[in-house]
């Protein structure tokens, strides 16, 4: 089913904040990948450590002023930020059959939007949803879904999905001598032209 973009009820959403957004959540989640490569490290540690990195950068760059157009409206773990005045949380989920919270449940700041919308069709409540693929053997995309008050999704957006390069461990192998190549030297086409012609 395609779903109209967000910018087509809020023009507030438009794609360009909204792939800013994406894209600190996809560097974040890369990084902390790259950063966690101990022995001692696993799918929990990683997530929660991706997820504070996220949290964190969004909060640092909503207060610095960088763009207008965001703001933090609560600081906490279920942190929600504004885009142009209307409120969003984050989250890395699965976004066809969301579990977390940040999907499913409504913080008090959300539902003081939900009176500025026109109807009940019209979505209310927005989240970025990291979605990591099946084991996280895909690349990463960012989907970002807005919903109306029973929590119907309405419209959606989906992070550009061009596959880019990532380092996947955090030391770089040694190199490995492969010796010289035999090189030897390069005749010209006369001089085979010539070996030819004295065979026949």
């Amino acid at each position: 089913m395609n779903l109209p973009l967000p910018d087509h009820f809020h023009a507030a959403l438009a794609a360009d904040r909204l792939s800013i957004i994406g894209d600190m959540l996809i560097a974040e989640h890369f990084s902390t990948a790259t950063d966690l490569q101990s022995e001692f490290d696993d799918g929990y540690s990683r997530g929660c450590t991706r997820f504070a990195r996220q949290k964190n950068r969004l909060r640092s760059v909503a207060l610095s002023g960088e763009y207008d157009w965001l703001q933090l409206l609560h600081a906490g773990n279920d942190l929600v930020f504004s885009i142009g005045g209307i409120p969003c949380r984050f989250t890395t989920d699965d976004p066809s059959n969301p579990t977390k919270p940040a999907v499913l449940s409504v913080t008090p700041v959300q539902q003081s939007f939900f009176d500025a919308v026109d109807g009940d069709d019209e979505p209310c409540k927005f989240c970025f949803i990291l979605d990591g693929g099946y084991e996280e053997a895909e690349d990463p995309r960012v989907v970002f879904l807005g919903e109306d008050i029973r929590g119907q999704v309405r419209c959606q957006w989906i992070s550009n999905a061009t596959k880019a390069l990532h380092i996947v461990a955090a030391n770089t192998p040694p190199a490995k001598d492969v010796g010289r190549a035999p090189v030897g030297p390069k005749r010209a086409d006369s001089d085979s032209d010539t070996a030819a012609n004295s065979e026949e």
